[in-house]
């Protein structure tokens, strides 16, 4: 019997009216629907409690009814078990979804049936050097983002490519983004779409005070290195995926590295990227 984790979107009633129909439907089909405890009451689906310990390590794969957020968020949390995501899309972009929220049953339907494919995606580890404190380390899917805060001034951002110096950036910020990120933030700030499969990062400095300065693309196995100059007045920001963040001390160095862990998307039909790329961005309007 395989046990199938589903994750919803709290903020989407959408997502959190499907989870009782999927679990039916998930035991139609003799799998073991889970949910996290909190959802389990809020839903009144107290029999499907699991810790989260467990529905992140022992689920066969994991259902995330929700955006491409929820799926960033989840991913995180999954990757170090390797557990596979199938995204059923609630929200407006769905770059990642396998399914919008109309076909979820079919979909399931194909993964429980083999039709369908397994995406690993690049991830990255950042970590913060401090004089102060212990190195501390944090993992990102998208994009790894080092912002100033509202009230400091323009920043001096030195980058570093395997301790080689590369450029100084006076900008609002410095983003260094995946493949699978590169169509976020990355993408608003004027850099590159990269495919997703290319092992590879992009460095690309947010509103940079220059005609001249580009998005540089680096390897994977690269380590960059971000030396941020603020001084003692404002904020410096570390962000990771915009959905968590840290405040950095003056003087921090973050070394931004791919992660040994990689995030596992489950793909049940054949659109190509470029074919998604089409859809969710350059025909939007027409």
């Amino acid at each position: 019997m395989k046990t199938v984790g589903i994750v919803p979107n709290y903020g989407k009633e959408t997502a959190m009216q499907m989870v009782a129909g999927l679990a039916e439907f998930l035991k139609g089909k003799e799998c073991r629907p889970v949910v996290t405890y909190k959802t389990a009451e809020m839903l009144g689906l107290n029999e499907l409690g699991v810790t989260k310990y467990e529905l992140y390590s022992k689920s066969d794969f994991i259902i995330v009814l929700g955006g491409d957020g929820t799926l960033l968020d989840t991913g995180r949390k999954a990757a170090k078990f390797g557990t596979p995501l199938l995204g059923i899309n609630m929200g407006t972009m769905g770059f990642l979804a396998a399914a919008d929220g109309a076909d979820a049953n079919e979909t399931i339907e194909k993964v429980l049936n083999g039709e369908y494919k397994i995406e690993k995606r690049l991830m990255l580890e950042s970590e913060i050097i401090s004089e102060t404190d212990s190195p501390k380390q944090y993992r990102a899917i998208n994009d790894v983002c080092i912002t100033r805060g509202v009230f400091t001034k323009i920043t001096e951002y030195k980058i570093y490519v395997n301790d080689e110096y590369l450029a100084t950036f006076r900008a609002d910020g410095i983003i260094v983004s995946t493949p699978t990120g590169s169509t976020a933030y990355n993408l608003s700030a004027g850099g590159p779409v990269l495919k997703p499969d290319i092992e590879c990062m992009v460095i690309t400095p947010i509103c940079p005070h220059s005609l001249h300065s580009r998005s540089i693309v680096v390897s994977a196995d690269d380590t960059v290195r971000i030396e941020a100059s603020f001084g003692s007045n404002g904020d410096i920001i570390m962000s990771m995926d915009g959905q968590t963040s840290v405040i950095l001390n003056n003087g921090d160095i973050i070394n931004v590295r791919k992660s040994a862990n990689s995030i596992n998307i489950i793909k049940t039909n054949n659109r190509s990227f470029y074919e998604i790329l089409r859809k969710k961005l350059i025909s939007k309007g027409e």
